[in-house]
């Protein structure tokens, strides 16, 4: 029988964490809406028998949200039930007290200061901040009103002892407390989560005082090294070469607070705020989501050493880092910077933390400083020193950051640092993700595990807050929903097996035939000793018979195409004009497609050339293939016709065709009606890599063209850097609207725009949601377009998603029997009850077949709805989209426009000239953020008006 409302319904496992168990009423939040829940907030939910489940919290009419109101849940699909990696949470504190912490005279302390102050005040006070919880920057949380003065109190606190030897006193910092007016009543979101109170700010600060009581314990483990999301351990690691070493990881999901967690090499910690929490309101309970997660390291030991493993110099091979190319220096510093090593020539100095800085010109013989008015070198003074010989005098001195410089030879990396917004050296990148890569099964028996590391039945922290966290992951209710029906040229239903995710379009052919009316041309980016005309001409010939058996016209097997070769170190754009020039004098017209094979080795320069000539200057339509792919050398002949049939997707996208549309009813009937016609948008932003200084981000808008939301445009901007709210979405979206009127008229013979545009945003995180409905959902409201001299009101109702991809939600089948053959939940399992938001209107959708590892759902998030769409319309819309991806026949993570603008954006750079004066990705230390941005836009190219009607990013 499902639980009563109000009632915690059946548990499996007993709760961790100190306490008795939760009892509901006044101070809780337990399961299944404990507490005081309305009948019009929330009512009971049909489940499978037997299994737990969460009520169905609907908000009452009172509810302020960020985005829309849930207006119910939805009923399409096979009800099923999975394990998701959320364990319960719940509370019998009947209030929290805060307080503000000030350090060094109200001065801002820096955090690792911050840090050793308090745990030097626990160690004197330990009756009084011993189960304290401390946010590691200014917010201090108790259980107890705090025996101080007045709600407040200062201490002195000396960190190290003075210098007997020059009479300097030790520093003695103060540290102040005061408590804030705001107590931290838990009923609030007992109330919050049952859908009987918006999320205001007392919501805020009450999950945020949660967060940093669970973060205590685990943050201080000296075993353990961290970020402000997850902590890792060095059980299992892996040392890759190259300066890196893989740890295994634990993630308490942290969304929109500050997190505190200890840093483990030096035994003392740094904090900072994450737009993440540990601890998440569901519907009709509080949750903490947990994740295994993976730790790109430093590698530990003697720092030489690990710097010829950077620079890829054979081991012991020490001579090679004498007089050190430019180039290999800055690669060293890049690596080094910020860096915590310890040295080993001084007993007294051995495992005293130092940070170094850069990687110097100088040798220990070249490098000088002053002490007390006497000039030396860095060798001299060692040598003087210590009586020691240096073993590598001509090797590079380092630079710490209090400006001292030392040997190379007696420095040490110490163990656990992470390498921070860093990614892999593209040689790793296999390596890394193979560490990281977790079976479904796997992945759920390290979650369960990490309970025992996070240490919640052992904290202390949980004890005082009387705060539990139940030991086994929840189990909730879900749904799989029917796929769509497919179909493809003469109109032929294509029907689909639920679950499975993928289909085999043969012996049916595309939806819409492109047509290559004026040949094609081949360019070899390969030496002909290397690919003679023989092996070229195979590879056409099974190139060319993929195309036609698709159906696309125009390509006959039996003719070869125009080929010339060209170096791959040579010239592209010349060579495809050379390329041209023979297609045009041998049949008297322009090619219609150019096909190049290009080498392994340096492909993607070579390819942005090819898509610059193509899309940019001359809008002809580009398709390129790697030799190793095309040609396989098992057979020594060309690869499988299934390659030639997964490029023919592509080709016949860019050449105008259409491979596939679902059944207007799998889409709630908004697809397929000329007379209500519904434009399905995409919209996405990339940023350039952390460390970067000043390159652009970029956006993007694609906007679909016909009523089965098949074919679609896109336009691109570069903007400011790292910037996520879209500042040209007015303009990007005024051009696709044209051209989605530009094409109803001359393909569809209708007049008028779009009834309804329903707009798929990807990359904003939840913090951000609020930006979005402020700046960029006014600029797609009532859009004045001038078409053929008259002036047209786009008066669309909008219904506006944000898809979300980076959270650490993720799903598991109860039984094996129950997933796919990877072990991963059935592709179309959609979750809304006992992890969606108590209040708005959002949902989980895994949508595609498991291929590696364990899926990740998308978040998807209702900002605004128009339309008033159901759940179970807009979720089978969502899902069908996810089908008519045109580059495959599997169905895709995300809907298809939503991927389509993460593709356009990703392509940016082939807007710009190879050999013009600037390029997104280089680096220019002396220009600022607003000059790189400047040139990004003055010499960003649009794509040829032939291209911009096609689909060239497919």
């Amino acid at each position: 029988m499902p639980p009563k409302r109000g009632s915690m319904g059946p548990q499996r496992g007993a709760p961790r964490g100190g306490g008795p168990p939760a009892r509901g009423g006044r101070g809780t939040f337990p399961g299944g809406g404990a507490g005081r829940a309305s009948t019009s907030a929330s009512s009971a939910s049909p489940s499978v028998p037997g299994t737990p489940s969460a009520p169905r919290v609907v908000p009452g009419k009172h509810i302020v949200s960020i985005g829309v109101k849930r207006p119910s849940y939805g009923t399409l699909g096979r009800i099923t039930t999975v394990i998701t990696n959320q364990f319960e949470l719940t509370s019998e504190c009947p209030k929290i007290y805060h307080y503000d912490a000030v350090g060094n005279e109200e001065k801002a302390t820096p955090k690792p200061l911050m840090h050793e102050l308090y745990q030097k005040l626990k160690q004197m006070h330990p009756e009084i901040f011993g189960s304290l919880a401390f946010d590691g920057r200014k917010n201090l949380y108790s259980s107890t009103h705090l025996p101080f003065s007045n709600d407040r109190a200062e201490y002195q606190v000396q960190l190290q002892e003075g210098n007997s030897a020059s009479g300097k006193p030790p520093k003695v910092y103060r540290v102040r407390f005061q408590k804030t007016h705001q107590e931290i009543i838990p009923e609030v979101l007992n109330r919050f989560v049952n859908g009987q109170a918006s999320h205001d700010n007392d919501v805020t600060v009450a999950i945020n005082s949660l967060n940093v009581v669970l973060s205590m314990f685990p943050s201080e483990n000296p075993r353990y090294a961290s970020n402000a999301r997850s902590f890792f351990v060095p059980d299992g690691k892996r040392a890759l070469g190259l300066g890196v070493t893989l740890w295994n990881g634990y993630f308490q999901y942290v969304d929109g607070l500050v997190s505190f967690f200890a840093f483990a090499s030096s035994r003392r910690s740094a904090t900072r705020p994450s737009p993440h929490r540990s601890v998440r309101p569901t519907a009709g309970r509080m949750v903490v989501n947990i994740d295994v997660s993976t730790g790109m390291m430093y590698s530990p030991g003697p720092l030489i050493d690990i710097c010829l493993e950077v620079l890829k110099r054979p081991p012991k091979a020490y001579h090679t880092l004498e007089r050190l190319p430019e180039n290999d220096r800055k690669t060293l510093s890049k690596y080094l910077n910020r860096l915590k090593i310890h040295t080993t020539h001084n007993p007294e100095m051995n495992h005293k933390p130092r940070t170094l800085k850069v990687v110097l010109p100088t040798n220990s013989i070249e490098t000088k400083f002053t002490i007390e008015g006497k000039t030396q070198t860095v060798q001299q003074y060692y040598e003087a020193t210590y009586k020691k010989s240096l073993n590598f005098p001509r090797v590079p001195c380092v630079q710490l950051t209090s400006g001292a410089s030392l040997p190379m030879e007696i420095c040490n990396i110490f163990e656990g640092q992470l390498r921070a917004r860093s990614q892999p050296p593209p040689e790793l990148t296999k390596d890394v993700v193979e560490f990281a890569t977790k079976k479904p099964g796997d992945r759920l028996a390290a979650i369960k595990k990490s309970l025992d590391a996070l240490g919640y039945g052992q904290s202390p922290y949980l004890r005082a807050f009387q705060l539990q966290v139940r030991n086994e992951p929840s189990r909730v209710e879900a749904r799989v929903l029917p796929p769509p029906t497919l179909i493809y040229g003469g109109k032929k239903q294509l029907p689909l097996i639920v679950g499975a995710g993928q289909w085999d379009m043969a012996p049916n052919k595309f939806y819409t035939n492109a047509n290559v009316a004026s040949g094609w041309a081949v360019l070899v980016c390969a030496r002909q000793q290397f690919w003679g005309p023989g092996k070229v001409n195979a590879v056409a010939q099974a190139f060319a018979k993929g195309c036609t058996d698709c159906g696309i016209n125009g390509m006959n097997a039996n003719a070869p195409p125009t080929i010339e070769w060209t170096d791959p170190n040579s010239d592209i754009k010349g060579a495809l004009e050379r390329l041209g020039a023979a297609h045009s004098r041998k049949f008297q017209k322009v090619p219609s497609l150019l096909v190049c094979i290009l080498p392994m080795n340096g492909a993607a320069t070579i390819y942005r050339g090819i898509k610059h000539f193509g899309d940019v200057q001359h809008g002809v339509a580009t398709q390129c293939m790697l030799e190793n792919k095309c040609w396989d050398r098992k057979t020594d002949g060309p690869a499988r016709p299934s390659y030639f049939a997964n490029i023919a997707l592509k080709v016949n996208a860019k050449l105008g065709g259409v491979n596939v549309v679902a059944s207007p009813k799998d889409t709630g009937n908004l697809l397929g009606d000329p007379n209500n016609p519904v434009m399905i948008l995409g919209a996405d932003a990339i940023h350039p890599p952390p460390e970067s200084q000043g390159r652009p981000s970029f956006t993007a808008v694609v906007g679909s063209l016909d009523m089965h939301a098949s074919k679609y445009v896109a336009s691109c901007r570069p903007q400011t850097s790292k910037q996520e709210i879209i500042d040209d979405m007015e303009e990007m979206t005024k051009e696709v609207l044209l051209d989605y009127l530009g094409y109803r008229k001359q393909a569809e013979g209708r007049e008028g725009g779009p009834k309804k545009m329903i707009w798929f945003r990807d990359g904003v995180s939840e913090g951000q949601f609020q930006q979005v409905i402020d700046h960029e959902i006014p600029k797609i409201r009532g859009e004045f377009l001038v078409l053929s001299g008259k002036v047209l009101k786009i008066d669309a109702k909008i219904t506006f998603v944000v898809v979300g991809k980076r959270h650490h939600v993720r799903f598991f089948p109860e039984t094996q029997s129950a997933g796919d053959r990877t072990g991963n939940c059935l592709a179309g399992t959609v979750v809304e009850q006992g992890v969606s938001h108590p209040v708005e209107f959002d949902y989980y959708l895994q949508s595609h077949a498991g291929l590696l590892g364990t899926s990740r759902p998308a978040h998807y998030n209702v900002l605004v709805d128009e339309n008033n769409l159901q759940p179970d319309v807009l979720q089978q819309l969502t899902y069908t989209l996810c089908h008519i991806y045109a580059r495959s026949t599997r169905s895709v993570s995300i809907p298809a426009p939503t991927y389509y603008a993460d593709i356009v954006c990703s392509r940016s750079a082939n807007h710009y000239d190879p050999k013009g004066p600037f390029h997104p990705d280089s680096y220019e230390a002396n220009s600022s953020g607003t000059k790189r941005l400047e040139d990004a836009k003055h010499y960003f190219k649009n794509v040829h008006p032939t291209t911009r009607r096609r689909m060239y990013f497919s």
